[in-house]
């Protein structure tokens, strides 16, 4: 039994930030419906390919249940609140304005379902000037101030830097299950529903939360303050023979540092340096684990699938794909044990569970599903 398997959920949420939210609560076994255009959404298209699909669509929409609504039509939209009436919660990532327009707003959807539990999500948030602006995950990452500090560890004078992954969409959809999760258990408190405002602007302020303090609290910008008081850098990335190191060895770690080493003193961080780029990688990451030193290798992505830790904890699940095949990705970082996840579907297929959802949620005839196919209603 999934933690969430009486938990049903309307997911209008398209591309990374929205699909991500929802992928989290469909791992913990909500049922998640899926709603795209007959054309399907973005991110299933984004090339390469695999089976006709993406793999952002293939890792963020396992789990849910596929749907296709042409949603300017009228029928769609009954169909769309007539789900959503049997649903707990609403997610939608779309510019402000354009539920309402389409009459699935936060307003409209309480008439019919009171107590739903609505998660609007969008790059600057229900008010504030920029509200209407539309957004995308580095958008709220360049402003946040996310990429200045990236590129400052590397150089003040020189330009911001773009992390990998797409933080901007991935952090907030993390903010956004939480909050869902807290909606649902007010929900079982008190029977209310309420209105969540997921800003990826303000995560991604949060996310910047020990810096932004930092400076409120000391006037310095991060660098401005590494610099004042640099010595000894026993703390970043190391060149070896073969590759690169992450040591992080606090101050009160370095005599352990010293004698994984293997030397007399450590009074420079060239020093360190030097050592490091004599020596292989594995040969340091055994010589300072040995220390309990923090040490890691800094790996590509085939490196880290092939790590024996990662292959123990079996966090790269694999499903069979009708179209795509064997995919292997991530699986649910968490373990719980009463409560384990359950990997039950693979990414739809374009509107692959139209007929089931409508003939058995909402009671239609297989002739009332081939006519709203045939009028464009549906794929």
């Amino acid at each position: 039994m999934g933690m969430l398997d009486d938990i049903r959920i309307l997911d209008f949420s398209h591309v990374f930030f929205g699909p991500y939210t929802t992928l989290i609560l469909a791992d913990m076994g909500a049922d998640v419906i899926k709603i795209e255009p007959p054309w399907g959404e973005a991110a299933r298209l984004y090339p390469p390919l695999f089976g006709g699909m993406s793999s952002v669509f293939l890792y963020l929409n396992r789990n849910k249940r596929g749907m296709t609504l042409n949603l300017k039509e009228p029928e769609a939209r009954e169909i769309a609140l007539a789900v959503a009436e049997s649903c707990d919660v609403v997610v939608e990532n779309f510019k402000r304005g354009t539920m309402e327009k389409l009459g699935l707003g936060y307003e409209e959807i309480k008439k019919i379902k009171p107590d739903i539990i609505y998660a609007s999500l969008s790059g600057f948030g229900l008010d504030g000037p920029y509200r209407d602006r539309t957004s995308f995950a580095p958008i709220a990452s360049a402003i946040a101030g996310w990429f200045r500090l990236n590129g400052d560890l590397v150089d003040p004078e020189g330009p911001p830097i773009r992390p990998a992954e797409w933080h901007g969409d991935l952090d907030p959809g993390l903010f956004g299950a939480v909050a869902i999760l807290g909606a649902i258990r007010h929900h079982d408190k008190t029977g209310e529903g309420q209105l969540i405002d997921v800003s990826q602007l303000d995560s991604m302020i949060a996310q910047t939360g020990v810096s932004i303090t930092r400076y409120t609290m000391s006037g310095e910008l991060p660098w401005q303050a590494k610099k004042k008081y640099m010595g000894l850098s026993t703390f970043g990335m190391f060149k070896a023979l073969d590759g690169y190191v992450y040591i992080a060895a606090d101050p009160h770690m370095v005599p352990r540092l010293i004698e994984g080493m293997g030397v007399e003193s450590l009074e420079k961080t060239e020093e360190l340096e030097e050592w490091v780029s004599r020596h292989l990688v594995k040969d340091i990451v055994d010589a300072l684990v040995a220390e309990s030193v923090p040490v890691a290798p800094v790996n590509q992505i085939d490196q880290t699938l092939e790590d024996p830790h990662v292959k123990a904890r079996g966090i790269i699940i694999e499903m069979d794909h009708p179209t795509a095949g064997r995919v292997r990705s991530p699986g649910f970082p968490v373990k719980l044990s009463r409560t384990p996840t359950e990997m039950r579907l693979p990414a739809p297929q374009l509107g692959e569970h139209n007929e089931e959802i409508l003939t058995q949620l909402l009671g239609y005839t297989n002739e009332q599903v081939a006519d709203l196919r045939k009028a464009g209603v549906i794929s």
